[in-house]
């Protein structure tokens, strides 16, 4: 056992006791007003930078024990304990003002079906938990209708197969397997480039949920295939970031052959051996058979926290920051809209992000056991990210410190797969030192860097600080076909890569520590990471416009349309005018419900359309037009 985690259990069992109250003096030269928990007492000193090992960090980040980090999970409070344990031994000061090293603020989620629901064959109940269970990205509200069989419940005639071809759904209930047609080995018939492993878009529950509502169904049932695995129902957790267009249930098997059988229909196990062994749909309207139901979703106020920390610094430029944060929440159980695995798999989330989030407290080790820094350092670990950047967002919105003291923002997101020493770099070109500065601490480093974007826009947390037009760098290892699944575990990480990352960004903190103070560089912003498209992080092949509008995930108020927190320089959206907190409700003819629909709208537009935009900003209502833009990379 290292010293470190004989403090650790010395820490925890002090903070347990005294509630972590006990403080030390503060450093004379520091603007941080709150003081550090004392650790002198607690166990040996002289802790190396060797302690906080990722290798014994990561691993616990991404147990079992800790349930995948999702929101709403024991889990995650327990990652948050940990980390603040860790900035604990490092001797670090709470942000000023926090008696601990949390950042506390509540939050809106779903947290449950209502006792309200209800699923009937005519008259026939079936019961919640037992037969069936909503999906939490379901519309609420009342449904009715005749029932049918849709296979699969995928349109992909583009791919040689389309569960609705030749059947009328509109108004209908409609019944479809989870995943997708399949050989008589178990894989995928769609995935692209026969990928053996893999399933195609169209097995997402979104691209099902869709393809019924774009065919008029009422509802949509899902139900898990014959012999492919347990027949479980999905916990209610994880995130859906755009609600459905109709009501989604899963139900259960035996419910489901109940259905058939009334209707003279085969079973279900049946229908699936047809479909694999015709590779054609077997669709088909289940005669005088009809289904209702109600979906009603309890909202829950949780309570999260960003973990944060922070090295005071000594000289004249204590009283300014750099911040370096990563999200250290993950997807929980049974991520929605993900069909990887079981229902109720952990999404351990090793790389994304307990790699980010160990190399953070690695670097809190590391700086705290030198000198001083010439700048205050603000080590964060944000939560709820995958939620859609909440931590982040909440920390600019209500700033412990005050934002224009906070010089750079650096983002550790997924940097523990560095394959051929490659690190891509984001963001460098939001500030005019940071080539140079980049350029400085790659000399003797191992790593090769590949931008993927200069500017500061991009689907992780530093997007947050960007749009305050705080300069900012994003590393990332890349993406891997563990992505968002439960096969990201602590096996597969390159600890090797992940020491080579510590050691690159801390000669670029101390670069940063040094730099003159450098504006934000707002041109950079149009070669941003694009924030929609395919798993690289590009456009998708459908989706070829760009509007550049920046949705707010972090609202908690329940409202029809898009509300926006900004738009990315240089787009339609920003040369229009668009600013934060609009809330678009129209494109072109389309009423927007959600971000799906606008999402939808985007698809089907090309570039060079000239289109009017409604929103709602403040009590007026206003008209935009707007010439779509082609989607550049």
């Amino acid at each position: 056992m290292s010293k470190r985690w004989i403090r650790r259990v010395l820490i925890w069992s002090a903070c347990a006791l005294a509630g972590c109250t006990a403080h030390s003096a503060p450093n004379a030269e520091s603007p941080i007003s709150a003081t550090a928990p004392s650790v002198a007492n607690l166990g040996p000193g002289g802790l190396s930078p060797s302690d906080a090992d990722p290798k014994d960090t990561l691993p616990y980040l991404a147990s079992d024990e800790l349930q995948g980090r999702g929101v709403g999970l024991p889990g995650l409070d327990r990652a948050a304990d940990f980390i603040a344990s860790e900035f604990a031994a490092d001797g670090l000061h709470p942000l000023p003002g926090e008696p601990d090293f949390f950042e506390k603020f509540d939050y809106t989620t779903q947290a449950g079906p209502d006792k309200a629901n209800a699923l009937f064959l005519g008259t026939r109940a079936f019961l919640m938990d037992t037969d069936y269970l909503p999906m939490r990205f379901s519309k609420e509200g009342k449904f009715a209708g005749p029932v049918a069989f849709v296979g699969y419940g995928v349109s992909a005639p583009e791919l040689g197969y389309d569960d609705y071809d030749g059947i009328d759904v509109k108004g209908k209930v409609v019944i479809a397997m989870r995943y997708e047609p399949m050989d008589d080995r178990g894989h995928s018939r769609l995935a692209p480039g026969g990928d053996l492993s893999g399933w195609s878009e169209h097995a997402t529950f979104s691209a099902k949920a869709k393809a019924a509502a774009d065919h008029g169904a009422d509802a949509l049932l899902l139900v898990n295939p014959p012999d492919s695995e347990p027949d479980l129902l999905i916990p209610f957790s994880g995130t859906f970031a755009n609600p459905a267009a109709i009501a989604v249930c899963q139900i259960k098997q035996s419910a489901v052959n109940e259905i058939l059988s009334a209707a003279g229909a085969p079973n279900l196990k049946t229908l699936r051996d047809q479909i694999t062994a015709s590779f054609k749909p077997q669709s088909q309207i289940l005669v005088r058979q009809t289904v209702s139901g109600e979906i009603q979703i309890v909202s829950l106020n949780a309570h999260l926290k960003n973990v944060a920390a922070v090295l005071p610094g000594a000289g004249p430029n204590a009283d300014e920051f750099v911040v370096v944060g990563a999200h250290y929440d993950h997807l929980g159980l049974g991520m929605l809209g993900h069909m990887f695995g079981p229902p109720g798999s952990i999404y351990h989330g090793a790389d994304d992000n307990a790699s980010g989030t160990s190399t953070i407290v690695e670097l809190a080790s590391r700086l705290s056991h030198g000198p001083p820094p010439a700048r205050s350092i603000l080590f964060i670990c944000f939560t709820a990210e995958e939620e859609g950047l909440i931590g982040s967002q909440y920390f600019v919105k209500h700033p412990p410190v005050p934002l224009d003291k906070i010089v750079a923002m650096v983002n550790l997101d997924m940097v523990g797969r560095i394959r051929d020493q490659t690190l891509y770099i984001g963001g460098q070109g939001t500030a005019k030192d940071f080539d140079s500065i980049l350029a400085q601490a790659d000399i003797e480093s191992p790593l090769k860097l590949k931008s993927i974007g200069r500017g500061g826009m991009g689907p992780s947390d530093h997007m947050s600080f960007a749009q305050q037009r705080i300069p900012v760098m994003f590393f990332f290892s890349g993406l891997h076909a563990d992505y968002h699944r439960p096969t990201d575990v602590a096996a597969k990480i390159n600890y090797e890569g992940i020491d080579e990352v510590a050691d690159f960004t801390a000669k670029v903190i101390s670069g940063l520590e040094a730099m003159p103070r450098d504006p934000y560089l707002v041109d950079a912003d149009k070669d941003s990471m694009h924030l929609f498209g395919s798993p690289n992080f590009g456009p998708s092949p459908e989706r070829r416009v760009i509007l550049g509008v920046i949705p707010d995930y972090s609202s908690t108020e329940s409202r029809v349309g898009v509300l926006i927190s900004g738009t990315t320089p240089g787009t339609p959206a920003d040369a229009a005018g668009l600013r934060e907190g609009d809330l678009l409700v129209q494109f072109g003819p389309r009423k927007l419900e959600n971000l799906m629909d606008l999402s939808e709208a985007l698809a089907e537009s090309k570039p060079g359309d000239r289109v009017t935009i409604k929103i709602i900003r403040g009590t007026q209502t206003i008209s935009f037009d707007v010439t779509l833009a082609e989607r550049k990379g």
